[in-house]
């Protein structure tokens, strides 16, 4: 997605602990920089308060991190260095708030639960899940209360984001019974969305909701382009 970034400013969320992303990713080569920090969905509205699912800098590892009002709530990296550039990952990002400790944030990639070290899990209130006038939901890059912009470089597609349930992988994906592949589910079913989720970047690179919701976003910076792949 190079520079370019999706926006949407959030209503009223469903509650505020509970969420799930599920997206279809490709990186593109950009590795182990030390100041790349490709963004893949953000919510970030002042110093004190931030949100973010990345690519970590300098060690491509896949990094939730989570700051509600000066506290950080959620804290956790993949084990797993994400270096592929020639296939597509399916990333799950389950957060529940009201897990106990070291089980709120459960990450799934290509069908499987993977570890990850987590310094900080307090649980509660998120930053992903608040909504002010002034903050916005960005998919594919963040802005951080300084002003500064960081983008994802590679290719999203089947782009979910629910509001108020954690869902895990086998809702978006499932394995092929003839070559044991994880594989995408192109139409997805059994899921509630909730006030503020969507479902975008279906077919190429409309990004009207496909959820139901009405929830669209808008190119916010650079070229949205269809890239089949």
């Amino acid at each position: 997605m190079a520079s370019t970034q999706l926006q949407r400013t959030a209503g009223t969320s469903t509650e505020n602990y509970k969420y799930t992303f599920s997206a279809w990713v490709k990186r593109t080569g950009v590795l182990g920089s030390s100041s790349s920090n490709e963004v893949l969905f953000s919510n970030w509205y002042d110093s004190s308060n931030s949100a973010y699912i990345r690519f970590e800098d300098g060690d491509d590892n896949l990094h939730v991190y989570d700051k509600y009002g000066s506290t950080i709530d959620l804290n956790y990296k993949t084990n797993m260095k994400f270096r592929d550039c020639n296939s597509f990952y399916h990333i799950v990002v389950n957060v529940d708030g009201s897990r106990s400790a070291n089980t709120r944030c459960k990450i799934y990639v290509n069908g499987s639960e993977v570890s990850c070290s987590s310094t900080t899990d307090t649980g509660g209130t998120l930053a992903m899940k608040t909504v002010t006038t002034t903050n916005a939901m960005r998919l594919g890059a963040i802005r951080t209360s300084g002003g500064a912009e960081y983008y994802f470089s590679g290719i999203m597609s089947h782009v979910h984001y629910i509001d108020g349930t954690g869902y895990d992988a086998s809702y978006f994906g499932e394995t092929d019974s003839t070559t044991g592949e994880w594989k995408i589910k192109t139409n997805v079913t059994g899921v509630t969305y909730g006030n503020n989720g969507f479902f975008i970047l279906k077919d190429g690179n409309s990004v009207t909701d496909q959820s139901g919701e009405g929830n669209n976003f808008t190119v916010a910076g650079g070229t949205l382009t269809k890239t089949e792949d």
